[in-house]
């Protein structure tokens, strides 16, 4: 799909460094230093220039909304960011507006209004990733795992990049649904012994964040064209899911950070757990979830895991996985350090069996949250605003 030229700021790089080397006069003035305020973190400031912007009528009004939108999302002003995307979709239907508002839907726990944003969104642009994954984290919400899949496997065929922190965010969504169940024991099935350990991985190089340069190339990371020129018959922008790196106007992004290039280390937490097969038929895969916790499991934190294995009726086997975590902001979590704080459990989910029967264990679940939520399920879900 090719979109008209979208134009933010109508002045070009010659105007834009005159722009910058005085104080804003015209709405394209103040939209322009905008931009370049959200992109430095200055969200109050970016606020302050969107409005401005708007309030002189200027260009592209829609894009003025949607990123003031944005900055007021970042301040936790949720409503009022929701507000001002209704705004932004009203003046055009770009679907990165849809998929943003969907986003943000969600985390008020609206997910019929946030599944039907993703689907507009999807219905505009069919090969937008980041929608598919998004949509994809909705419907794992709604408890629809078929349909998560589906949306997840497409998001990852159109951009592979998107793999990591789309699996990431999923997973802990399901931590959180599973802190939130209530279990039975399955019949004919026993756990007869499981630990856990840590150990510190090798240390990982993170390149570099290169910064976006809003004020002087005419496509940012988004996608959506600022300082985009009237031109006839310009291709419009690519669309965000196929942009290299972090994008910096993403709601479910964190707050772009400038940095040069680092080590960071990482933990390792190794689960193992023995389970005997008392029944008559052959097991061939075991979803497992360790607790640790302090006072009460559905307050403390889940690893959830999916092993392909065989265990034969009377025979007893040992499944092994981990899951890896940053060191950063560790001193709540569990560690070598804080060890005999927590207690743990080991809960079987679900078992299939070789005939093609299966067990589940029954739950109790309430809704939880996209990636934007960063108060759940070890600070973050997935990376991922």
């Amino acid at each position: 799909m090719r979109y008209c030229t979208l134009q933010l700021i109508c002045l070009l790089l010659l105007t834009a460094g005159i722009s910058r080397a005085q104080d804003p006069v015209s709405a394209d003035d103040f939209a322009l230093r905008g931009v370049s305020r959200f992109e430095k973190n200055d969200f109050e400031g970016a606020i302050v220039d969107f409005t401005k912007a708007i309030d002189l009528n200027g260009q592209s009004l829609e894009f003025c909304f949607y990123f003031r939108g944005i900055a007021l999302y970042r301040l936790n002003r949720l409503n009022e960011a929701i507000t001002d995307l209704n705004k932004a979709i009203t003046l055009k239907q770009h679907p990165r507006f849809y998929d943003d508002r969907g986003n943000l839907l969600a985390q008020q726990g609206d997910l019929d209004r946030a599944l039907a944003d993703l689907n507009q969104a999807i219905e505009i642009e069919p090969k937008y990733a980041k929608a598919y994954g998004d949509r994809g984290l909705v419907h794992l919400m709604r408890g629809e795992d078929t349909a998560s899949e589906l949306d997840l496997r497409k998001c990852f065929a159109l951009d592979s990049r998107l793999e990591f922190q789309f699996k990431a965010a999923a997973n802990q969504i399901k931590q959180l649904a599973v802190l939130g169940m209530e279990h039975q024991d399955p019949p004919n099935v026993e756990i007869v012994k499981f630990s856990w350990k840590e150990t510190t991985s090798n240390a990982l190089n993170v390149p570099t964040s290169a910064p976006v340069s809003v004020t002087s190339t005419p496509v940012s990371q988004t996608g959506l064209r600022i300082l985009g020129g009237p031109e006839k018959g310009e291709p419009g922008p690519p669309l965000p899911g196929n942009q290299p790196g972090p994008d910096p106007f993403d709601p479910l992004g964190p707050p772009r950070i400038r940095r040069s290039n680092t080590h960071i280390r990482s933990i390792d937490h190794k689960f193992t757990v023995s389970i005997k097969n008392a029944g008559t038929k052959p097991i061939a895969i075991v979803q497992w979830a360790y607790f640790l916790y302090r006072q009460a499991p559905r307050d403390g934190f889940a690893y959830v895991f999916t092993t392909k294995t065989t265990i034969s009726p009377g025979k007893e086997k040992t499944l092994q996985d981990q899951s890896a975590a940053s060191l950063k902001n560790q001193s709540d979590t569990p560690g070598a350090h804080n060890r005999s704080l927590f207690k743990e459990r080991v809960v079987i989910l679900r078992l299939d069996y070789a005939d093609g029967s299966s067990w589940k264990s029954s739950k109790k679940t309430g809704n939880a949250p996209l990636t934007g939520d960063t108060d759940k399920a070890n600070s973050k879900l997935g990376h991922h605003p």
